[in-house]
């Protein structure tokens, strides 16, 4: 049997700015800080030694995706609009505007984290900003861009002595931009897709897979709402690399990481007849051990298996048993994550034996076990 191909699109939603906290500001900047940013990387001034220790190991011109240069998007979205990074396993366009720090303690709390972690790896980062100017942000995205990329690598158990990127051949690629405008372009010339919501993309010609994404919304979105949607897009696009993993694996996976970074922000699909408070649609702890008291209202693991059109509490499930998995036994979670990468998407009996592989469990016992862990667990 065939099914359809999941969206590549998530629709994003972000509360309406009457339930926005007051403090939050807008990002910093015009969107244009790159034409007055300096030529030069001055965290390590293109110098070999200062550029190994910060994770570098290129800039500017260099081949992008798809058989595409860099120079060719510079020819489409106009030349020094965008700064050029290459890392171990990332190559990086970056357009994102200054950008204050989040306002959210917890958000902060987790930005002052990837500093500190930062300069121990060099010096000149700083421990603290007040601002993050656009060499600094780049320089942090693509901090995090390998932490998460070391993350998948230990779950699945990929060695890069392979000669692949999580099993694709070639680096990932990863276009942040500032504007809408300027990613539609993007996607339009690059990845033949249209739009200006941010998504993974794929080139099949290279077989690479990566995300394109702005930081400009229909709502201001400050440092932390761009920070929980680029970990959630490029979740799913590690996990693309090894082949389809189930949708409900991947989606719970991708919300895991963009939960990490606090936020109002909510990259689901909330549907007519979801009946969802909007001043709480956030409180996803809450909302999840409430509804797990209510075996009725829950999605069963074996239509949850095959399913691809979530509404918000399909969302919520996927991310709260992957939360469980990855509590209870995180070894676990990876040996079920390497049987059902490269295929399986919708065969819901290869994911019912992986589940009584890995963790003896039968779909059932999954959910009665689930929802325990939830009662006793959530706030």
């Amino acid at each position: 049997m065939t099914f359809p191909t999941p969206l590549a699109v998530v629709a994003f939603l972000l509360l309406g700015t009457a339930l926005a906290p007051a403090q939050d500001p807008p990002p910093v900047g015009d969107g244009e800080d790159i034409l007055k940013a300096a030529k030069k990387d001055p965290f390590t001034g293109a110098e070999p030694k200062a550029m190994a220790a910060a994770g570098v190991t290129a800039y500017g011109s260099m081949m992008w995706a798809g058989g595409f240069r860099t120079d060719d998007v510079d020819k489409v979205l106009g030349p020094g609009r965008v700064l050029w990074m290459e890392t171990k396993h990332f190559r990086i366009g970056y357009n994102l505007a200054s950008a204050a720090p989040p306002e959210d303690p917890e958000a902060r709390k987790g930005l002052g984290a990837d500093l500190g972690r930062m300069k121990k790896r060099h010096p000149r980062f700083p421990e603290r900003a007040g601002k993050l100017e656009p060499w600094l942000r780049l320089h942090l995205y693509a901090h995090r861009a390998e932490e998460m990329y070391a993350d998948v690598a230990a779950l699945v158990g990929h060695d890069d002595t392979s000669g692949t990127f999580l099993g694709q051949k070639d680096k990932f690629p990863i276009a942040l931009f500032q504007k809408k405008s300027d990613l539609a372009r993007y996607l339009d010339r690059f990845c033949g897709q249209k739009g200006e919501d941010g998504r993974r993309v794929h080139f099949a010609s290279t077989g690479q897979h990566g995300i394109a994404m702005a930081a400009e919304g229909d709502d201001p979105r400050d440092e932390a709402q761009v920070h929980s949607l680029f970990r959630n897009l490029l979740a799913g696009a590690l996990l693309d690399a090894g082949g389809d993993t189930p949708y409900w694996l991947k989606c719970g996976y991708a919300h895991v990481e963009d939960r990490k970074s606090p936020s109002r922000f909510l990259v689901v699909a909330i549907k007519d007849d979801d009946h969802v408070e909007a001043e709480t649609q956030h409180k996803w702890h809450a909302k999840m051990k409430g509804r797990v008291r209510h075996a009725e209202l829950l999605t069963p693991m074996t239509e949850l298996a095959t399913m691809y059109d979530f509404g918000y509490w399909q969302h919520l499930q996927a991310w709260s048993r992957v939360d469980y998995l990855l509590a209870t036994d995180r070894a676990r979670f990876g040996a079920l994550l390497r049987a059902l990468r490269g295929g399986n998407s919708f065969n819901a009996t290869a994911q019912f034996e992986a589940l009584r592989t890995v963790y003896g469990m039968e779909p059932a016992d999954f959910d009665a076990r689930w929802r325990e862990w939830v009662a006793k667990t959530y706030k």
